[in-house]
């Protein structure tokens, strides 16, 4: 784990013991004069990797056809620029801006997603929550002088930046547990609910000054997990997190309700929750949803999931098996309720289908099947 010690030897070995002050908040500024104390060469070669100026950050091949140079040889320069910027007496100037970086850092267990860090340090370090995409460009030459590496992204994990002494086994113990929480309940869950089962799970107790920000960093940052756009996580390849087809989309906008709804309805929103870049069509998420056994029509085309208790069948048929759960007899106000409980329908709907004297009886306060 990153400690205060390790912050210490940090800044004695990159010379920021003797702190000076940076000029404002103003990144550009900090960071170009950094710049200035390289070669014209040099600076070329780091501006251009970057994307620091007008244009968008180069290739090392693109960057050697227009110098007239190999890849190898761009790579080399570049590296030259990173050694002589950590020797640069005006790293000095940096000083509040690394200390920002390492803090971010520490916070999310020693290990970020490169998308956050930069938004997460740019706000420590300045108090504004928007930048451009040239500051993010900027922050990245900040990086490489901080003592913490780029991580490229692999199988396992997304594009991060992490310390040198980042504790992997510790990464490693938290993954495997939050991958056998998702494993045992088969179910997306929110931020609180995944820290909640952390903190009853083995890795709580072998990690018992864990935090929950070291928790949703590492979600963020292994590839096992995912996000969906209502922030509920789950397996990466699960269906609710990155749906994919028109049935898997209705069952998370159904579930985010937590209703039946009409199938215009769930068109409607599958388009207003972005879940969906092209127009979808209330008769294909009709067809769908017939098709489907997780879902049943509760209504004039309403529907719901079947795991919420909801039976097939006219509005009869959960009457009749509703009484023959109950041993052929169930008080009016309970068989109500448990109508209601399984189908979309108006209370006047149940009584006109129990005065239906072919196949009801009242009975004192309540009904039962009719005897033959």
């Amino acid at each position: 784990m990153f400690t205060s010690r390790n912050m210490v030897n940090i800044k004695e070995n990159t010379d920021f013991s003797q702190k000076i002050p940076v000029r404002g908040t103003d990144l550009k500024s900090v960071v170009e004069d950094l710049l200035d104390s390289l070669s014209a060469k040099q600076k070329l070669v780091l501006s251009s990797r970057f994307g620091i100026g007008n244009g968008e950050p180069k290739t090392l091949e693109a960057i050697g056809k227009s110098l007239n140079i190999t890849r190898e040889r761009v790579r080399q320069i570049e590296g030259d620029a990173v050694k002589a910027l950590k020797k640069s007496e005006k790293i000095k100037n940096l000083g509040d801006l690394v200390a920002c970086v390492n803090d971010v850092v520490q916070e999310n267990g020693g290990i970020i997603k490169a998308g956050k860090i930069a938004k997460e340090t740019y706000s420590k370090y300045s108090g504004k929550e928007e930048f451009s995409a040239q500051e993010a460009r900027l922050l990245e030459i900040v990086f490489l002088m901080t003592g913490i590496k780029k991580m490229r992204a692999n199988r396992e994990v997304e594009d991060s930046w992490a310390h040198n002494d980042f504790d992997k086994k510790y990464f490693k113990a938290a993954v495997d547990e939050l991958e056998m929480i998702f494993d045992a309940g088969k179910k997306v869950l929110t931020a609180e609910e995944v820290l909640k089962k952390m903190d009853n799970s083995q890795f709580s107790q072998k990690f018992p000054r864990r935090k929950p920000e070291h928790i949703l960093s590492f979600l963020e940052v292994s590839k096992k997990f995912g996000q969906n756009v209502f922030g509920d996580w789950g397996k990466a390849r699960w269906p609710l997190i990155r749906p994919r087809g028109v049935r898997e989309k209705a069952t998370l906008v159904l579930m985010k309700k937590g209703k039946p709804l009409h199938f215009r309805e769930i068109s409607r929103l599958i388009e207003e929750m972005k879940l969906s870049e092209k127009k979808v069509h209330p008769q294909t998420v009709h067809n769908e949803l017939i098709r489907d056994s997780r879902f049943v029509l509760v209504g004039r085309g309403t529907y719901a999931l079947r795991e919420w208790g909801f039976e097939e069948g006219t509005v009869r048929d959960v009457i009749v098996n509703l009484l023959r759960s109950a041993g052929g007899f169930l008080k009016r106000e309970k068989l109500y309720e448990e109508v209601l409980g399984k189908r979309k329908v108006k209370k006047a709907t149940i009584a006109v289908n129990l005065a239906n004297k072919k196949v009801f009886e009242k009975k004192g306060d309540g009904y039962q099947l009719k005897r033959s």
